[in-house]
């Protein structure tokens, strides 16, 4: 009898503890997507400074510190051929963006790496904590690639004469603070436009992102 009754109580302190382990694991909550639309770099200053830590712009006075973590270029409207020839020398030499350390600000604490995922499919940064890296103002060593480094810009040339972007890429960023932050790109004009031509308004950025749980950014 010993042997038979052994078995249900084996059976019922399984069950417990099963119980017992499924209502101490709660579901992560979804991260908020922060979208920005319509961020206007100064024309004094040349560029936007932006805190993802603040979620907010950052005075150009401050822009020798650590308080920003990206810059961006200030690029005038202008639809003549000198226009838009300005334009694409933003995006294949000058460079339109950069992250606040390296060469770019030696008192800059932000790191980043450019990936080549869709923004939706960064669930995590764990797996590319060891690309994270400094900016750097040369050519070859930005990390925010000009046309003809890499994948992110496209110009369509004429008759548009519009700068274009991935939308399968994603940066992973580090703050000052040891934030993690997946941040995308959508687009350089105002109002961002499916189809944009040499007539949109430049000097318009448009990006979202996402402030992670730790490691966790979805």
């Amino acid at each position: 009898m010993k042997r038979f009754l052994a078995v249900p109580i084996v059976a019922a302190v399984f069950l417990s503890s099963c119980k017992d382990n499924s209502t101490n694991e709660p579901t992560p909550t979804s991260l908020q997507v922060v979208v920005k639309t319509n961020l206007s770099p100064s024309a004094q200053d040349g560029w936007l400074y932006y805190s993802f830590d603040k979620d907010t712009a950052v005075n150009p006075s401050s822009k020798e510190g650590a308080d920003w973590d990206i810059k961006f270029r200030y690029v005038p409207y202008d639809t003549s051929q000198a226009g838009i020839r300005y334009l694409v020398a933003v995006y294949t030499q000058l460079g339109p963006m950069f992250f606040n350390s390296g060469t770019v600000n030696p008192n800059g604490k932000t790191q980043a790496v450019l990936l080549s995922i869709p923004f939706d499919s960064v669930a995590d940064a764990t797996p590319y904590l060891s690309q994270l890296r400094n900016d750097d103002t040369s050519r070859t060593g930005r990390i925010v690639p000009v046309l003809g480094g890499g994948d992110l810009f496209g110009y369509t040339g004429p008759p548009r004469h519009a700068v274009t972007i991935n939308p399968n890429m994603t940066f992973l960023v580090r703050t000052k603070s040891n934030r993690y932050v997946k941040f995308q790109l959508l687009s350089i004009y105002k109002d961002a436009p499916t189809t944009p031509d040499y007539r949109s308004e430049t000097n318009y950025y448009t990006f979202r992102y996402v402030k992670g749980d730790g490691t966790r950014l979805r």
